[in-house]
């Protein structure tokens, strides 16, 4: 992390010793330690009725969607609260490409309350890998943004975050600027995890899936090194080509 982010987030933090949470939707005070509304809050675009694996939408009852019963991604679980639409969407491009810090605070808050409801009967995993990138894409924008997201969800479900068992070893184009097609093998073997891992329980925390195929690479080098159960845990989902 560069010099100037750094003090940006303590100049924040300093800010918020001193003066009130304002909602960064309504300009309101958020009565919470969190720069969002409740009233706002419920009113993000919450994902419903969507696939355990995937988050594709269902028009049924199943939990289940059509191609993950095909062929599922290699996931035990997947949690993804927001469709990458509206204020969520403004939050993720304001977060890695303005460098609006003050936003992960916000949407690795949110994400840790719905995880923690979600594993009520279950065992958290036992460590939190972000995403990495590539070196030189974390030295042109300063900060890794999944890491940013994955500090107040560490703190909150007291999870470990390890920064540098997974590598990108390959500075790749990003997914984004690539049809679905394209995808798959753009992040093929971009990913590399050490053997030295001691977990066997982890999630994978990303801001934004949409094909899953960038979380399925580095699950595959994660398996390759004896991790045996993978969770992934993602801020929001986008679709193409109606998925």
């Amino acid at each position: 992390m560069n010099a100037s982010i750094l003090l940006r987030r303590i100049g924040q933090g300093i800010t918020h010793i001193f003066f009130p949470y304002y909602c960064i939707i309504c300009n309101d005070k958020a009565n919470r330690e969190l720069d969002l509304c409740i009233e706002c809050e419920k009113r993000l675009p919450w994902l419903k009725n969507t696939c355990t694996y995937c988050a594709a939408f269902l028009i049924s009852n199943q939990s289940i969607c059509g191609a993950c019963l095909k062929k599922p991604l290699p996931f035990h679980k997947l949690y993804v609260p927001f469709s990458y639409t509206e204020i969520i969407k403004k939050l993720i491009i304001g977060l890695k490409f303005q460098k609006k810090l003050v936003y992960a605070p916000i949407l690795g808050t949110l994400l840790a309350e719905k995880i923690n409801a979600q594993y009520q009967n279950e065992k958290l995993p036992d460590m939190l890998i972000p995403v990495p990138l590539h070196k030189k894409r974390l030295y042109e924008r300063g900060f890794n943004q999944a890491i940013e997201i994955a500090r107040p969800i560490s703190k909150k479900l007291n999870i470990p975050i390890e920064y540098k068992r997974c590598r990108r070893v390959v500075n790749t184009v990003a997914q984004s600027n690539l049809p679905a097609s394209q995808r798959s093998s753009n992040v093929k073997n971009a990913f590399v995890a050490h053997k030295q891992l001691a977990y066997r329980h982890i999630a994978l925390l990303d801001d934004v899936i949409t094909t899953g195929h960038t979380l399925t690479e580095i699950s595959r080098a994660l398996y390759d090194v004896g991790v045996k159960k993978i969770d992934v845990w993602c801020c929001a989902r986008t679709y193409l080509d109606g998925n």
